[in-house]
């Protein structure tokens, strides 16, 4: 072999030798840097996980009042918006985008087809649902260790709340919505309730799921607590002027009522902890009149 050669050949070698280990010190995957939420729900789970320099967007809805994560305000308020158009999101150049499997459906088969990575996210029907949504977000971002730290923060409180409810009594919280939309077992909603020490009028009528009950079968339950807030007054409707029924206002007037906003019970996340802090406050009450 030629002087030539074989410096070609050890000048080869080296450069090879350089790459291999340049691969070896990379991550196995890249940290997404520009992370886009197209979704209320994956808004906090984002805004709870990743450093705010790595969020290029987050909803409109989530800087609303009414949307608003519990104890979030001060992050979402400086984020940049989308309204959950494909264009919007594209001008953003995100290298991962966020959202839910009910929204802004077109808008993420359309960025899915031109190349952008879309993680889709199920609602949440329970406690574990949410931890496992945590999870599924971190493992994208890289942010495992704080993804653990927030289900152990959410237990701890949790666990904090549920060792002040005063007996194992399991009065009926009947949280009553436009056009009499109640909630029964198996859902999210009932298992906050649950876990504040009450039943939900659904769960006490035998029924899973969602559903309109007539008001004349509302009434067969007394309940223990009652809500019939809703934040869709304006303008008015019919459906919404019903909860003032002269048969349902007399059950209020005898009833406790308590309103927990919105915000509170939307999405699987530990904004949930701002119900159940509500509810225990108001099973607290109860045990003390007894």
């Amino acid at each position: 072999m030629s002087l030539q050669r074989r410096r070609g050949t050890s000048i080869t070698g080296a450069l090879a030798l350089v790459l291999a280990l340049c691969v070896a010190i990379l991550p196995a995957h890249a940290q997404p840097k520009r992370i886009v939420s197209m979704n209320l729900c994956t808004d906090e789970l984002l805004m709870r996980i990743v450093d705010p320099a790595r969020i290029a967007a987050i909803t409109h809805l989530s800087q609303q009042p009414i949307n608003a994560p519990l104890g979030l305000d001060a992050i979402a308020s400086k984020l940049a918006i989308n309204h959950g158009l494909a264009e919007e999101v594209i001008a953003l150049k995100p290298d991962l985008i966020l959202a839910g499997s009910f929204t802004t459906s077109t808008a993420t088969a359309l960025l899915r087809r031109l190349g952008y990575t879309v993680l889709i996210f199920e609602p949440e029907n329970s406690f574990d649902d949410m931890r496992a949504n945590i999870r599924k977000l971190a493992a994208a971002t890289g942010d495992t260790a704080k993804a653990e730290q927030i289900i152990a923060d959410f237990d701890a409180r949790l666990g904090a709340l549920q060792a002040r409810i005063p007996d194992d009594r399991r009065p009926i919280f009947a949280d009553i919505g436009v056009n009499n939309y109640i909630t029964g077992d198996n859902t999210l909603y009932a298992q906050v309730v649950n876990a504040a020490g009450y039943r939900t009028l659904g769960q006490a009528l035998g029924f899973s799921g969602y559903r309109t009950v007539p008001l004349e079968q509302l009434l067969t339950v007394r309940p223990a607590l009652m809500s019939t807030a809703t934040p869709w007054t304006s303008p008015p409707s019919l459906s919404t002027m019903a909860l003032g029924h002269p048969a349902l206002r007399a059950v209020t007037a005898r009833t406790p009522h308590v309103e927990i906003p919105e915000r509170y019970t939307t999405c699987g996340a530990p904004s949930l902890l701002g119900a159940i802090e509500i509810l225990v406050e108001e099973r607290e009450k109860m045990g003390s009149a007894r």
